[in-house]
């Protein structure tokens, strides 16, 4: 059904409102006018207008300090205002859009000039309202998906450790552990971008040797699924200031990207020098370094995945100012240097 749009029109001079009215009354637009701004954002909170055209020079209140009461309001912030002055001057143009106006229109008033920007704005505001209307979409999509695999999975683990027990070690209890361990993987992705606005970090010092050691126990079920070995390497011995929820995010995707595009039966070396992290794997060679942290970029090859782990990688190192340096020939490297204020000596 179409949505018949309302404009709110404010503007000291009653010969402009009555004029802007007849340009647009016959045009399928719910029209509200008025002299008075602070009456015009009173009756906004009640009834919320889809556009306001706003004069600039008014007295008592300009356009601009009206346009900023609305901008401050949490429930009106998102308006398009379009000013319409008299004022024909490129600083004040200027200002209109640093205020946060979406367009400007210069008296006298053209007719079609009017019309056409009112309605390319009124598009792009019903558009914005149809992201904004899909991100929240996707958000409780993603919000279902995590409570979802949480349970499945804890009894996956559970059942397979307890079958394993029983009848000893199998080669599909291991393949089911590793897939499971996979999507587990997935699991804290999605569970860390739909948290991540509203995570409190708790800053602590991580010692790289029990840290890093511990992650490779968690992937070497799936690194077995290839037969590839995981190897830690000691130059230095040292920790990091992070939130350790963070830094998982970092090694976990590190490392299930090098599984997932190494060769079989080759050797992932993970390497802790020169106060650097260094994950080294024999596989597909990446075409280009600089696409690999977008979201949703995946190489082509057929494996678990979402394209999501690199780029949260990318999002928390720039949080904290870890530098990524990426070399892909005849082995693939994934450098991390960390700034020195997140580096604290081991004894």
């Amino acid at each position: 059904m179409h949505k018949k749009y309302t404009i709110l029109i404010i503007d000291d001079k009653d010969e402009n409102l009555h004029y802007l009215n007849n340009i647009l009354k016959n045009y399928d637009y719910n029209i509200r006018a008025t002299t008075d701004p602070s009456f015009a954002l009173t009756s906004s909170q009640s009834y919320p207008p889809d556009l306001i055209l706003l004069d600039i020079k008014m007295p008592n209140i300009d356009g601009f300090e009206v346009c900023k009461l609305f901008k401050e309001n949490d429930k009106l912030k998102d308006i398009p205002i379009i000013f319409i002055s008299a004022i024909d001057d490129i600083e004040i143009k200027v200002k209109a859009f640093e205020q946060g106006g979406v367009d400007y229109i210069t008296k006298p008033f053209e007719k079609e000039e009017v019309l056409a920007r009112i309605k390319t704005q009124l598009k792009i505001f019903e558009n914005n309202q149809t992201i904004l209307s899909l991100l929240q979409q996707q958000d409780f999509f993603l919000k279902k998906i995590i409570h979802e695999m949480n349970t499945p999975l804890s009894i996956i683990s559970l059942n397979v450790d307890n079958l394993e027990r029983q009848l000893g070690p199998k080669e599909q209890f291991e393949a089911i552990k590793a897939s499971s361990k996979s999507l587990s993987s997935i699991y804290n992705d999605l569970y860390y971008l739909t948290k991540k606005q509203t995570m409190q970090k708790n800053i602590k010092a991580i010692n790289l040797v029990n840290f890093l050691s511990s992650r490779i126990i968690f992937f070497d079920e799936i690194a077995k699924t290839k037969n590839i070995i995981l190897d830690l390497e000691i130059s230095d011995e040292f920790d990091v200031l992070m939130d350790e929820y963070e830094f998982e995010r970092i090694i976990d995707n590190t490392l299930s990207n090098a599984i997932k595009y190494s060769f079989e039966n080759t050797i992932v070396v993970i390497a802790l020098k020169n106060y650097q992290l260094e994950v080294i794997n024999e596989g597909i060679k990446i075409k280009d370094t600089s696409l690999v942290f977008e979201k949703y970029y995946q190489e082509k090859v057929k494996n678990i995945g979402l394209g999501l782990g690199l780029n949260i990688v990318k999002s928390i190192c720039d949080n904290y100012a870890i530098k990524i340096e990426i070399l892909s020939d005849e082995v693939t490297t994934f450098k991390y240097i960390f700034p020195q204020n997140l580096i604290k000596e081991g004894l």
